[in-house]
Formats: C-alpha cells, structure tokens, sequence
C-alpha cells in the first residue's frame, strides 16, 4: 500500500529506468534505512554484533539531527522509511521528534523493536507521532526460550507493553501502529510457532513474520531450521492453517530452494547512524557519506552508479555472491557473507 502518492510515479520511472538500463537516476530510492543507533539493550545469541560485528557492539553514537535533515529530501519521494537499524531504535532520546520529521514528509514509517522500551509512555507517543508499524522482535513464546535467545529476562515486560499498546488503540479506536511479530526460525523456537499465533492474537498483533536464521558463526549451526527441514515444514504447515483460522497473517520461513533477481541498488538507501551510506542492508559496499556529500551526490554518485553498471554486465550473481536476499538455498544462510560494515568495500 503506497501511503505516499509521489512515490507511485517514483516507482513507475523506476522500473522504466531500470528496463532501460540506466546507471544515473532520475528516480529517488522507494525505501529507505534510516540508522538511529548501534546501541542495544538485548543480547541476542544469533545478532551478528556477536560475531562480525563485534565493534560495533561498543558503539554509543546517535543519528545526529544534522543527517537526518540530509536525508529529507528523499523521504517525500520514498513508498516507506523504516527508521531502525542494527541498534534498539527507541533507545535514541529524540526518536519521537525524529519521527515526527519524517512523517511530516509522507512516507509509511515504521520499525523494529526488543519491545523493552515500549513502555505505556512511549507507545502512546509512537502512536499519536504517526508510526505506521511496529514489528516487535520476539525470542518465543515463553519466558524461558525468550530469556534464551534474547539473553534478557523480559518476555513478561514486552508482554505487558504490548498489551497496554493494543488497549490504548482500542480505547482511542485506532488502526495504527499496525502491530507485527518479527521471529528468526530457529531450532530453540520451532515447537512454539503455533504458540506464537495464539500469543498474537491475544495481543492484538496482526502478523507474524517468520525469517530465515543466518549462521553468523559456528555455534549456531544446529539451531538452522534447514537442519531439521522435515520436520520445520510440518511445523510451518501446522502454524500457516492455524493463523488462518484466526486471522492472522503469517509470512513463514521460505524453505524452497531458489534464486531471485534483486534491484537494491535501484530502490534503496541504507544510512547508518553516523551517516556513512551502504549499498544496501547487508552492508558489502560503502557508497557515501552524508558528512561530506548531499543524498543526490551519494545516489547518483561513483559507488552506486558503479554497482548498476556492474549490475548490468556481470549480473547480481557476481556482484553480490552468496547473499541470501536473491540465492535462497541452505548454503547463502549457512555461509553468509561478512555483512558488517568494517568489512565492507569503500566505493567512493
């Protein structure tokens, strides 16, 4: 659903300029990353800030206000911002304000979130600021797989934030914020997809997402549900009939081996917190800075004009080997590339 009417024509020259082959664009990016923070209050076994991204993981910095109104002029143009990063979005002090901002400009807004600092204030506020949705990254269904994939004891504190969210919107007959679970499948959680679906209902949670773990390092081999394919597909064949029947919406965890194309280079703009820009999400190419260049520069600029044209000739195969967002097979997810940004190749 386009909320923003320029972004319709957006994506319209968008895919024109792509079938015509284009490296400079008269396009804007449809969706775009906007970092607030590396911070985080969680300790989740399977978070890359554990394993390839371990300096980030002292990282105490916050999205300036400087950057952001950098990266305004791109959001009148874009189909959705999602205002969340590697980091615990609500833990930025002017995340409301910033908010706010964006919204002002029409895109759908939205973020992920531990749910942790989701308290009664901040949900009231996320909702009157505009916020289009909220996916809350559950560790399960019960306290004690939560304590264990989240590494915090907070499964009753998100719970009851949740739950004061979903009053507050009944109360004021509310359609937004949509709320969604965002789940990674994981081996630990596996017997709680059904359970997932009864715990959303009860909440007023209108979707459950299920992602494909990424094996960031050894010790989380086992717990890849294409491990334990036959028995993950009877599981998500279970929970898919069960969510139907009460409404929810279900996005299960794609176990059927394929390769897509990807336009990422055409349609997005990552922008960390201290406004560095990346190719995309995954972090393999560094193509700006907002510190030192416009958006139009770092759009139009040497880095990404560089990946579409190398886009064109060589194909998404070479430029981006083994990423799992076009190659869904075990081995993409068993042995990702090192998406983290000091890692990454500076194009500019």
């Amino acid at each position: 659903m386009y909320t923003n009417h320029r972004a319709v024509l957006t994506k319209l020259i968008n895919l024109l300029e792509i079938r015509l082959k284009r490296t400079r664009l008269i396009s804007r990016p449809l969706t775009i990353t906007l970092e607030p923070t590396l911070r985080c209050n969680s300790n989740c076994i399977m978070c890359n800030r554990n394993f390839n991204r371990k300096e980030d993981k002292a990282s105490q910095g916050f999205l300036s206000w400087e950057i952001l109104n950098k990266a305004k002029p791109f959001f009148r143009h874009a189909k959705s911002v999602l205002f969340g990063g590697f980091g615990e979005a609500l833990m930025h002090p002017d995340y409301i304000p910033m908010l706010k901002a964006i919204k002002q400009e029409g895109p759908f807004v939205f973020f992920f979130t531990n749910g942790i600092l989701l308290t009664e204030e901040t949900g009231v506020a996320l909702a009157n600021g505009g916020i289009d949705r909220i996916s809350i990254s559950m560790g399960g269904a019960t306290r004690s797989t939560f304590h264990k994939i989240r590494g915090v004891d907070a499964f009753d504190q998100v719970v009851e934030n949740i739950q004061r969210l979903d009053a507050y919107k009944k109360k004021r007959n509310l359609k937004k914020p949509v709320l969604a679970f965002n789940v990674v499948a994981m081996n630990s959680i596996l017997e709680e997809f059904e359970a997932l679906i009864h715990l959303a209902k009860r909440l007023g949670v209108e979707s459950v997402t299920m992602p494909n773990m990424v094996v960031q390092g050894d010790s989380l081999m086992e717990e890849s549900i294409w491990h334990h394919e036959e028995r993950a597909r009877e599981s998500i064949q279970r929970t898919a009939a069960l969510a139907k029947a009460m409404g929810i919406h279900y996005a299960p965890p794609n176990l059927d081996r394929c390769t897509v194309d990807c336009h990422e280079f055409f349609k997005k703009f990552a922008i960390n917190w201290d406004g560095t820009v990346m190719s995309c999400a995954l972090e393999r190419y560094i193509v700006g800075d907002l510190k030192e260049n416009t958006m139009e520069e770092i759009w139009n600029g040497p880095g990404m004009r560089g990946l579409r044209k190398r886009y064109f000739e060589e194909g998404i195969q070479r430029v981006c080997p083994n990423c799992f967002c076009w190659d869904n097979r075990p081995e993409a997810y068993f042995h990702p590339s090192k998406n983290a940004r000091e890692f990454a190749e500076k194009l500019f």
